[in-house]
């Protein structure tokens, strides 16, 4: 008998396998990012079907068998897809977020704090004005890249860095700083 694992996680890729399956990449709250296959994702009536999709946000149930995981049960919270679809800005920059997640962060090790960090970002895009989405990337970034252990810790910036919430007050916080902590950024990325 197989045992149950419960966890949060959003979708980040997939790929068609067969007629009918889906092999999904998850970045999940507590094993990091992984691949479970879905049984029947592709057909119309499948219950599995809404919550694999790219971009979902979902309470997953899954099994750990001789071939890898396997979701066995989805509760689909919320499409950032669909939320995004009708903003190329945020669907881009929700895009880059999770390119940089599937790059940095290593299959099956947990990262619960970079996680609550993502889901905070999309969660505040969802109803974010134009003017303040740079500078949540921005924090976003600093935040996923200080947690990886690949920023340098500038004691001249002030960046909040020991919340996953992002707040308008830390946006305003940074908005002065924001070419220094893009040069941070950049030469962070530049060194994985």
């Amino acid at each position: 008998m197989y045992h149950k694992h419960h966890t949060k996680g959003i979708v980040v890729g997939s790929k068609i396998e067969g007629d009918s399956n889906r092999l999904i990449e998850i970045f999940t709250e507590n094993f990091g990012l992984i691949n479970a296959r879905v049984q029947g994702a592709r057909n119309i009536r499948s219950k599995l079907r809404g919550g694999s999709q790219d971009f979902s946000f979902s309470e997953f149930s899954l099994v750990r068998g001789k071939g890898g995981f396997k979701v066995v049960s989805v509760r689909a919270e919320q499409n950032f897809y669909e939320s995004f679809r009708n903003s190329p800005l945020k669907l881009r920059i929700a895009s880059n977020i999770l390119s940089l997640i599937k790059k940095l962060v290593s299959e099956e090790e947990a990262h619960g704090s970079i996680f609550g960090i993502v889901a905070n970002f999309f969660d505040f895009l969802i109803t974010a004005k134009e003017e303040s989405i740079a500078l949540a990337e921005c924090l976003t970034l600093v935040r996923i890249l200080h947690v990886l252990g690949y920023m340098r810790h500038d004691p001249e910036l002030l960046i909040p860095m020991s919340s996953s919430e992002i707040e308008i007050k830390d946006l305003e916080m940074i908005a002065p700083q924001r070419s220094k902590i893009i040069g941070l950024i950049n030469e962070s990325l530049r060194a994985t």
